[in-house]
């Protein structure tokens, strides 16, 4: 089974995630998947979600086949993203984990092939690992999930992390709100939103600050004003004592945030960065498994 949208598992496949993402935090595990092949395709820059899924497979024995950018590939030729995952396909990896803009359709890719899809982040449909590892890291605090009001802070319109997020809230039963400048808002959103940073802060019980995706902007497009929605030594307090602050990177030092948060104790960004190599191992672990 592939996993290329959330909403496609279930209660207690999901439940499966965390139970094996926390085994794997805590025990040295011999290699489990040697015959295993993963072919991490990414056609996007990416650092830590690559880098994560690469220590994943190779943490669970298992053999990692990059490709990463377009150099030296046929995409220089006018190939197109399709054709080569389809020819990725043919050549039988175990697994295949992609991240891509949105001009690969994944769901219609899932039809195509019989090969596993995981999805490592698409365009602005959704990124499920992402997803699974704030709700792990949220887990790792005792956190009562189901009881968690979480804000999202910046560039919601273009953010697939909360896309995942919406689907993941469903299954979970958190709550969700937005907070950012009018023109990085979703048309007709079906959860509240806050037009100041502190009056959503103070209705969260987590804040998870957004990249402003430049790429995904128009170009030439209107400059927005995003000094309102900063993270800083002033906006910090109107962070609930018992509240935690992410961040799912990279981190645009100086707009959705400023340096001197990271020492503040409930700034979890690395410890996201930490639970994403666990979470990662085990959706290859349950894909690899059939389990997923």
């Amino acid at each position: 089974m592939s996993v290329v949208s959330l909403s496609d598992l279930t209660l207690q496949q999901v439940e499966s995630a965390f139970i094996n993402s926390d085994f794997f935090k805590t025990k040295n595990v011999n290699p489990l998947l040697s015959d295993t092949i993963v072919a991490n395709i990414f056609f996007e820059p990416s650092t830590r979600t690559r880098m994560s899924f690469e220590m994943a497979t190779m943490r669970l024995g298992a053999k990692s086949i990059l490709f990463s950018g377009k150099a030296g590939t046929s995409l220089e030729k006018d190939e197109t993203y399709i054709d080569t995952l389809l020819n990725i396909a043919a050549m039988k990896p175990n697994i295949m984990v992609i991240r891509c803009g949105d001009d690969v359709d994944l769901e219609a890719l899932k039809k195509q092939t019989d090969v596993p899809i995981i999805n490592a982040g698409w365009g602005a449909q959704g990124h499920p690992s992402q997803a699974l590892l704030d709700i792990a890291t949220l887990r790792s605090k005792d956190k009562h999930v189901a009881h968690e009001k979480i804000l999202f802070v910046g560039d919601i319109k273009h953010s697939r992390v909360v896309s995942s997020h919406l689907e993941l809230a469903s299954i979970l039963k958190y709550e969700i709100a937005f907070c950012g400048p009018g023109a990085y808002m979703p048309a007709n959103s079906k959860v509240p939103v806050f037009s100041s940073l502190k009056d959503g802060m103070a209705w969260a019980t987590t804040v998870i600050f957004l990249r402003f995706q430049k790429e995904r902007h128009q170009p030439n497009g209107e400059t927005i004003k995003t000094e309102s929605f900063q993270l800083n030594k002033d906006t910090l307090k109107f962070l609930k004592n018992d509240s935690l602050f992410l961040h799912p990177g990279p981190v645009n030092w100086g707009v959705e945030m400023t340096e001197d948060v990271l020492k503040d104790p409930r700034c979890m960004i690395l410890d996201q960065v930490n639970h994403g190599v666990y979470v990662r191992m085990a959706l290859i672990y349950l894909v690899a498994k059939g389990e997923l």
